[in-house]
């Protein structure tokens, strides 16, 4: 009941009923604080635009207790129309926009929430990153099932394959690379010819030539289902990799190394469908058939690293190496986790110890890019950034098809001299020699996005999406796209400058 004693001015009044619908809000009677709220907001005249706001905030933090959302919704845009930069009725918009599943238009409220109290809360910011993630992963889904299957480029291709080094097809077509003989290419077809294929790195034409060997149920027909599931892998095609490779797990008489590469195939699509532990299962099934195989520990390891699983992650890295002490990607990698170890537990004999795994590699596979690349990956890290810049060079010169070597280039530009002009070259000449350099497109992305020019991010980040081939790639990258577009459209509607 409002005090006699006080002018009964509609202003007064209005202030009277809030009060009482908060004194009954922290009672919990929510349904009563809700009239109280409501009679403040008819009552209030409408030039005490700042009360008004305030009422209807309260009022929608009294329906979200009672689980009215789409009421919590309406009363929190009618506090944002009155008071445009109302920070807690934003947040609560999101919220109930979260509740309800309308993701796009929860980041865009949660995203100015963030801009507009200068990135500190740490509830408002762990929410963005929630919402951002799975709303990433639902247009990644449905972009990825609409996407048209395309081939990596060429060098992406390479480098999966040097990852196996008991892989059969491949060995195949060592031995037919290293065979000094004129051949008629018009005599071979199917599965014969996929070999040629391959090693001339034709490989718009390996599919159209798995399906002959398929088709006619030749005597290859399990490798040419190996190479087609492969193929793909990848090109991102996950249930139809899966169909080929475990055709091939229920024929009989199937040579032990093609199933164990399938079986590690199998494995890494069960990744990227986040099925972790069922890709942990193939892989024991694989080293069930064949316990010394190199390759089942190379490519366990790496989902051991993707799961945090760190030590085990070495474990694997080490078992690779011992059982093929000439497998350069395995000495690579073992070195590179190692060092993460060192970084994780805090541990220098660790740190050192990788460092000076790097250089013996370097002494046995001079030649070897990957083994550069990684050291020089490490020794930025370490900030031995000349020392990182010489050797990122060094990798360029042993591959210099690699458009990953200018984007690293561009990236220790940044953190060893602070030379944007150098960096932004470096990433530039990435993108020139590969147009779907994914890690490029994202770098320059993010660098043009923190310098305000979010215009240019977005193209960037759209290009990035245009290039991934995978679901997992597709939703990390729409979540830095998404974010960009968030905060593009705060800034304008906000007035809040970036950069």
């Amino acid at each position: 009941m409002i005090n006699k004693n006080v002018p009964e001015t509609p202003y007064i009044k209005a202030k009277a009923f809030k009060d009482k619908g908060n004194k009954l809000f922290k009672e919990g009677q929510f349904d009563k604080a809700v009239e109280c709220y409501t009679s403040a907001i008819e009552i209030c005249p409408p030039e005490y635009v700042d009360d008004l706001a305030t009422f209807h905030q309260n009022r929608a933090a009294a329906y979200e207790n009672l689980k009215n959302f789409q009421a919590v919704i309406d009363d929190t845009s009618k506090a944002v129309e009155l008071n445009g930069r109302y920070v807690k009725a934003l947040y609560r918009r999101a919220k109930a926009y979260e509740e309800i599943k309308e993701l796009q238009k929860c980041l865009e409220d949660v995203t100015a929430v963030c801009m507009l109290d200068g990135f500190q809360n740490e509830a408002y910011l762990k929410m963005t990153d929630k919402v951002l993630k799975e709303l990433s992963k639902v247009i990644a889904k449905e972009t990825f099932s609409k996407q048209e299957p395309r081939l990596p480029s060429k060098h992406f291709a390479r480098h999966y394959f040097i990852s196996f080094s008991e892989d059969p097809v491949m060995k195949s077509v060592e031995e037919y690379k290293n065979v000094k003989q004129d051949r008629n290419v018009s005599e071979l077809s199917g599965y014969r010819l996929v070999i040629h294929n391959l090693a001339e790195e034709d490989f718009e034409q390996v599919i159209p030539n798995c399906n002959v060997e398929i088709e006619r149920s030749g005597p290859d027909m399990p490798e040419a289902l190996l190479v087609r599931g492969t193929f793909k892998l990848l090109q991102g095609q996950i249930e139809d990799s899966l169909k080929d490779l475990n055709h091939l797990l229920s024929l009989e008489s199937v040579d032990v190394k093609v199933r164990v590469n399938c079986l590690i195939k199998i494995g890494t699509l069960k990744v990227q469908m986040e099925k972790m532990d069922e890709a942990l299962q193939d892989f024991q099934k694989a080293s069930d058939l064949d316990l010394n195989n190199a390759d089942i520990y190379l490519h366990r390891g790496q989902v051991y690293l993707l799961m945090d699983r760190i030590d085990e992650c070495l474990k694997d890295m080490e078992k690779s190496c011992s059982l093929n002490p000439n497998f350069p990607s395995a000495c690579a990698q073992k070195c590179y986790i190692q060092y993460r170890c060192g970084l994780n537990f805090n541990d220098e004999n660790q740190k050192k110890a990788a460092l000076s795994g790097f250089e013996q590699i370097e002494k046995k596979f001079p030649n070897c890019s990957e083994s550069i690349f990684l050291y020089a990956q490490v020794l930025s890290e370490c900030e031995q950034y000349e020392k990182s810049e010489a050797y990122f060079k060094k990798a360029g010169e042993l591959d210099p098809n690699d458009p990953n070597v200018y984007v690293h280039r561009g990236i220790l530009m940044l953190q060893w001299k602070r030379d944007m002009s150098s960096a932004m070259e470096f990433l530039n000449k990435a993108i020139e020699m590969d147009d779907k350099c994914q890690f490029g497109y994202e770098t320059l992305g993010t660098i043009e996005v923190q310098n305000g020019n979010l215009k240019r991010g977005l193209e960037l980040f759209q290009k990035a999406v245009d290039a991934a081939h995978t679901e997992t790639e597709l939703a990390h990258l729409y979540s830095l796209l998404l974010a960009a577009k968030a905060q593009a459209k705060a800034a304008e509607h906000f007035g809040i400058h970036i950069g």
